[in-house]
Formats: structure tokens, sequence, C-alpha cells
């Protein structure tokens, strides 16, 4: 009996801690979904601005990072007024910033399950960028939609 116990605090600690988590990561990490205009939490605004992507004066329309808990130890990607932005803190270099004008050509390729990321390429002059984009609320298409308006009628 003892033993049965034992067992069963162990299981409630496991879960327990499972449970908190859970909880750390609803509240303090990214959403799955792209964050639409004006959602992005003011938190991800400070990373962005810290690892020199953000700019004072430009506005971010859509954000995503593929991370559970850290978008800045995880990354992220985010498509501004000014440019497009992906940060990867293990990419060389981990910043990369493609201003609309340097862009020529899009594709989107939008994933069979809203549990797996669309990717959009981004094609350049002599390479591209692949970009992961959640399907969630099929905001990848508005993403995508954003870039492409952006890059066919530059401001």
């Amino acid at each position: 009996l003892k033993v049965f116990w034992v067992c069963l605090s162990l299981l409630g600690v496991v879960c327990g801690g499972g449970i908190l988590f859970l909880m750390y990561v609803a509240i303090i990490g990214p959403a799955t979904y792209v964050y639409p205009p004006g959602q992005t939490p003011q938190r991800f605004l400070t990373v962005a601005k810290e690892v020199g992507g953000l700019q004072t004066g430009e506005n971010i329309e859509f954000f995503y990072s593929a991370g559970f808990t850290d978008v800045k130890k995880e990354g992220f990607t985010y498509v501004s007024d000014q440019k497009v932005v992906v940060y990867d803190p293990e990419g060389n270099p981990p910043l990369v910033s493609i201003d609309y004008g340097d862009i020529q050509g899009l594709e989107l390729e939008r994933a069979d399950s809203s549990l797996l990321d669309s990717v959009i390429a981004v094609v350049l002059e002599d390479s591209y960028i692949l970009i992961p984009v959640a399907s969630e609320k099929d905001r990848d298409i508005d993403f995508f939609e954003a870039i492409e308006g952006r890059v066919r009628d530059p401001e």
C-alpha cells in the first residue's frame, strides 16, 4: 500500500509539473498562429528591437515565431511596412532583413494541416530564403499577401 501512495505521489508531481510547464508556455511563449496587425505582444517587439530588426518608426504588420517559449532563443519572422525580417539565432547571419525592392519572386507552399507550417519562398537576386509561417486561421495567406502587395506596389 505504501508503494502505491509513493507511485501516486510521483505521478502527481510529474503531471503537476507538466501542467505548470504548459501554463508557462501558454502565458509567456508565442501563439501558434501568426499575429495580425496591432496584436504582436510588446515583449516580442522589444526583442525585435534588441536583435536589430525593428527600427524606430517601423510598424509590424504580421509576426510569427515557430518557437514555444522564447522568441529570442528560438527565432521569429515578421512583415513590416518597410521590410521582411527573419531572425534565426542559429543562422549565419542570425538576422536577415529583406527590403521589398530586393525581392524578385515569391511562392507560398501551403501546409496540408494546421499542425504544420506553410513555407514562403522569397527569391532574391542570387539566393532565396524560406520562411516558415503557421497556416492556422489562414494567416499564412495574409502574411504572404502582405509581402506580395508591397513587392507589386512599392510605396
